[in-house]
């Protein structure tokens, strides 16, 4: 071999790098496009896989029938190097205008019989033409490089495979981490194209020094060896072939069966997903870098082949091993880091040292047998075509694996046997191999097969027995909470490996009928709610049951409803107790998740008996294509957000689509979590939606859990007490703390303009499916255990801004007391005003029960103060208490209670001693009665007084001064003034009155109410 084709052979591997790296890239990308058109569904993902492998299993046949006439190899790759690169160039352009031709104008005009085998056809004439080229540019590569290194092909094969995994190792990383977050996926896909064309400018000058086409192989001699067993000199191509096939299935049902089993300890992210792919891809590239100077010097390929295929057969089964503790290595790292963004880096890469711990061994392994199979083949003398035989036998394998594991192996067996299935076939296919090709190779009256029987047999006979994957470990959302394990106290009522998740349904709580049965998709809670009980709900049955209660509550009827997401099935459940609901539709992408539910008892069992509820197992987006009738409501609650493949639910894209669906009067319902969230994730939403709408209002169904409800055409309808008249309904709504329309309008607490306003207090981008900032940055906001609490903080916010913003007035009378209430903090505060006005005024020990501790405090200070005529006699702290209870009582009593307690307040028994502390009573009264003129004067005059500095500065007096102030020029309509306001005392007020949510949102509003009239 020459100097300079050592040269070009080490160009080559680097070159092959970067084809590995764009072609990652593609399969990861177009998952992610072909799954927004074709949905998500178990059916949907295979669809995508086959076209991906089955178009290189094309790609690679074809070229195995004519590579040997090709005369340089090289210079074909470079073509098709190009092409596949302006393809990739071109995708996002071709991907829009098809899929938008299509929606609006093929799908529309066709039964619905045809729609899914229409978008099956359409998905693979976008990207079966690349797939096929794809394939070609392994055999046509190594082709060539053999040719430069006669004699070596070993060394070629192990080379080429190494230097194109790890090149996708890399991709697979690169895209996610990098590309998608900085360019999005029409930039990602992009580059890759450009990294297509770059490769074929590296390797044009390269093919130059191609040898001429050689004659078809004869069997290679190794002189210095002894020569192979006749059995392999004699071996049918075909049986080497379809050990390639057998071994790609097994490959790839590891993968698939890893990929899940780790989802449950790392979570379903989109990050923990690429950190696993990278790993297992790693592991390949590396068994073919090993293999690379040993192959050539085999005697026998077909025997090493059969020790490789028996030891990654154990290894996998070793996994199983290694897995069983991955819980507390995780459970352990989420108590030791820190849960910030540096932190959540950190613990990604900690999950890869886990993933790869579980997959590298048996990945290792799985790197060496293409490269030993195609090296038998050619050393038996079939040529060049063997290469893209092998690939392709490999390649068909591969989709065989992957279709087995996700619609056979793990729902029929669980995953721990669809790893010992997957396992138990790579260690028959080794021991076949070794009985046919390894007894000539030894000269020990000990043949290999023996011992190798006997380590396969030990490994299968422990992993069946000392491994077990315990659900109340596998479900115990360790990647979350940092608990490995549910707890002793926890039952496993129901378990399944569905197609697309594993879900689960565990029990907790010991006492007879107080049970608290949830609903697990990968570990991760969808839904908890009490069992065997009618007194007590979670507040998840409050988010399910007003899901659906407070549309409903907006018209008299709604015929045709559609529910995204079958989570419990509480949300139907509460459908159905509406007797003018004529058919409800839910959606539902995991057949074990409607399974499951059925174990939550009587709370959900209308979505199962009532014959007016239909459950259809489907992508959603899909589904509501195929239907030509439209719907009055579609209800969206779908799971979180960063997990995989459901932030597509939250996008621009989709609710431009969800319009589409609706009647001309429809409208649209989405839950949208304020836990595990930021708030400029939360504005990604807010403004995919409003910018989609019409009219958006936002309710709460308790602190953690928003409800946006919105129309397309119209406004959104006020709330109704149509739904107490439904008696079944009005039962489940007083379950949860709803007893009538007063109750119910509690939940209100933004109308659009609010949610325009809070637009503008957190920088954002738009959640879309071409930049999924929700997907990429919600996995990071759930390591941080990140919290919106903004808007339910508004709930207690000491000014009328709920009610400004299109919430309801406060209660005329005493809060009832109740068993139960809406866990929101308007409620909470609206009953603790009730009390401090009970207390002050009243002296009602009866009506005061209850109130904090620092209020009876203030209360018993206020009064005594008053009755010995010394309020303001020291001004300071008295202007403290006397804010500080206004605070909690101003928003949230009524005008006549309010005329008591501040306008002309009963409990004071002479005028106080301090003009400040006049002030601020004169300023509170303006406030009771509405007179904005005189709250704006009294509270310029307490800010310039003597203890203005002080008041700005102590948290309470200078927030709720400046807050009134400021309430009272959006009153008046008066923007000049509130930014004159702004910028005179904001900076003056102490830190956290700053970041006050409820005070930037009402300074903002009135910043920017249009001048005019007073209100």
């Amino acid at each position: 071999m020459t100097l300079a084709k050592s040269r070009t052979g080490t160009w080559l591997l680097w070159i092959f790098v970067l084809s590995g790296f764009s072609g990652l890239i593609y399969q990861s990308i177009w998952t992610q496009y072909l799954g927004l058109f074709l949905g998500h569904s178990s059916y949907a993902q295979s669809l995508v896989l086959i076209l991906f492998m089955g178009g290189m299993a094309i790609g690679a046949w074809l070229v195995s029938r004519w590579s040997s006439k090709v005369r340089r190899p090289l210079l074909a790759y470079a073509l098709i190097e190009i092409v596949i690169g302006l393809l990739g160039l071109c995708f996002d352009g071709i991907y829009q205008g098809l899929t938008g031709w299509a929606y609006d104008q093929l799908l529309p005009m066709l039964p619905a019989s045809q729609l899914q085998n229409t978008r099956w056809v359409l998905a693979a004439a976008m990207v079966l033409p690349q797939c096929i080229l794809l394939g070609a540019t392994f055999p046509l590569m190594s082709a060539g490089y053999i040719r430069l290194q006669e004699h070596a092909e070993g060394r070629v094969l192990a080379g080429l495979y190494f230097s194109n995994s790890l090149g996708a190792a890399i991709g697979a990383l690169a895209s996610t981490y990098v590309m998608l977050p900085a360019i999005g996926m029409p930039g990602t896909v992009f580059s890759a194209g450009l990294i297509n064309i770059i490769v074929a400018l590296m390797v044009y000058p390269l093919s130059k020094r191609e040898a001429p086409v050689p004659q078809v192989m004869a069997p290679v001699e190794h002189v210095a060896a002894p020569l192979p067993p006749k059995s392999e000199a004699l071996s049918p191509p075909i049986l080497i072939l379809l050990a390639a096939g057998l071994t790609g299935a097994a490959s790839f049902v590891y993968e698939i069966t890893w990929i899940r089993m780790l989802s449950l300890a790392l979570g379903t992210t989109i990050h923990s997903f690429e950190l696993m792919l990278a790993s297992f891809i790693l592991g390949i590239a590396l068994g073919g870098l090993w293999l690379k100077n040993r192959a050539d010097k085999l005697v026998s390929p077909l025997a090493t082949a059969g020790w490789i295929q028996v030891w990654m057969g154990v290894a996998a089964l070793a996994s199983m091993f290694v897995y069983a503790n991955a819980f507390e290595w995780v459970g352990w790292l989420m108590k030791v880091i820190v849960r910030s963004a540096e932190g959540y880096g950190l613990f990604n890469l900690a999950s890869a040292g886990i993933a790869l711990l579980v997959m590298f061994p048996a990945a290792f392994f799985a790197g060496m047998t293409l490269p030993l199979l195609t090296l038998a083949l050619l050393r038996q003398g079939h040529g060049e075509k063997a290469i893209g035989q092998a690939y392709a036998f490999n390649t068909v394998g591969a989709i065989a694996g992957v279709l087995a594991a996700v619609h056979l192996l793990m729902p029929l067996f669980g995953l721990k046997y669809a790893l010992l299935i997957a396992a138990v076939v790579d260690i028959g296919l080794g021991l076949v191999l070794l009985a046919r090709y390894a007894p000539s190779l030894t000269v020990r009256k000990l043949p290999p097969l023996l011992p190798a029987a006997v380590i396969s047999a030990a490994a299968v006979v422990a992993s069946v027995h000392l491994v077990s994957f315990d659900p109340a470990v596998l479900n115990s959302s360790v990647y979350r909470t940092g608990a490995s394990t549910l707890g002793s106290d926890a039952r496993t009522v129901f378990y399944k490996d569905g197609k697309t998740a594993t879900v689960a349904v565990f029990e907790l709580g010991q006492e007879e009928g107080g049970e608290m049965r949830m609903i697990a998709t990968n570990g991760k809670v969808d839904a908890g709610l009490v069992y065997n009980s009618g007194d007590s709900a979670t507040s998840d049955e409050s988010t399910m049951t007003l899901l659906a209660a407070i549309p409903l509550s907006m018209r008299e009827q709604f015929k045709r409803v559609g529910v995204i997401g079958f989570g419990s099935g509480m949300t139907t459940h509460t459908l159905m107790g509406h007797a003018k609901v004529e058919q409800v539709d839910t959606v539902e992408i995991e057949p074990a998740m409607v399974e499951g539910a059925r174990h939550l008892g009587d709370r959900v069992s209308r979505a199962f008996t009532d014959p007016r509820s239909h459950v259809v197992i489907d992508d959603a987006k899909a589904y509501f294509a195929s239907v030509p009738n439209k719907y009055d409501l579609i209800i969206s609650e779908p799971s979180n957000p960063w997990m995989g493949g459901t932030a597509s639910l939250f996008s621009t894209e989709f609710y431009q689509y969800v319009p589409r669906q609706l009647n001309e009067d429809g409208l649209f319902v989405q839950w949208l979590q304020l836990y595990e969230i930021t708030p400029d994730l939360v504005n990604s939403v807010l403004a995919a939606m409003l910018v989609n709408f019409k009219d958006v209002k936002a309710y709460l169904a308790n602190g953690s859990d928003m409800i946006l409800v919105a129309s397309p055409r119209g406004s959104v309808p006020e709330l109704g007490d149509s739904v107490f008249a439904q008696p079944m309904l009005a039962a489940d709504l007083q379950r949860v703390g709803v007893t009538d329309l007063r109750s119910l309008q509690d939940t209100m607490v933004m109308d659009r303009k609010g949610l325009e306003g809070y637009l503008t207090l957190y920088p954002h981008k738009v959640n879309s499916d071409m930049f999924p900032v929700l997907k990429l940055q919600a996995p990071r906001a759930r390591f941080q255990s990140a919290q919106v609490p903004d808007f339910d903080l508004l709930g207690n916010a000491p000014w009328p801004v709920i009610r400004h913003l299109g919430g309801p007035a406060p209660r005329t009378g005493p809060m009832e007391r109740a068993p139960r209430r809406l866990p929101l903090a308007s409620v909470h505060q609206s009953a603790e005003a009730n009390r401090v006005f009970a207390a002050l005024i009243e002296d009602d020990k009866e009506k005061a029960a209850g109130i904090s501790n620092f209020n009876g405090l203030q209360v018993d200070a206020l009064r005594g103060l008053a009755a010995a005529c010394e309020v303001g006699a020291r001004p300071g702290r008295d202007l403290t208490m006397i804010f500080s209870l206004a605070t909690d009582t101003m928003a949230y009593l009524d005008a006549a209670r309010l005329q008591r307690m501040w306008g002309k307040p009963e409990w004071l028994r002479c005028p106080p001693t301090d003009e400040d502390v006049e002030a601020a009573l004169n300023l509170l009264a303006a406030v009771s009665e509405g007179r904005h003129q005189d709250v704006l004067r009294f509270g310029l005059a307490l800010l310039e007084g003597p203890e203005g500095e002080g008041l700005l500065k102590d948290g309470v007096s200078g927030l709720y001064v400046i807050g009134a102030m400021q309430y009272a020029a959006l009153s008046e309509r008066n923007p000049v003034l509130a930014q004159q306001l702004v910028q005179r005392y904001w900076q003056r007020l102490d830190r956290k009155s700053q970041a006050n949510a409820s005070l930037r949102l009402l300074a903002l509003l009135a910043s920017r109410v249009e001048a005019g009239a007073a209100q």
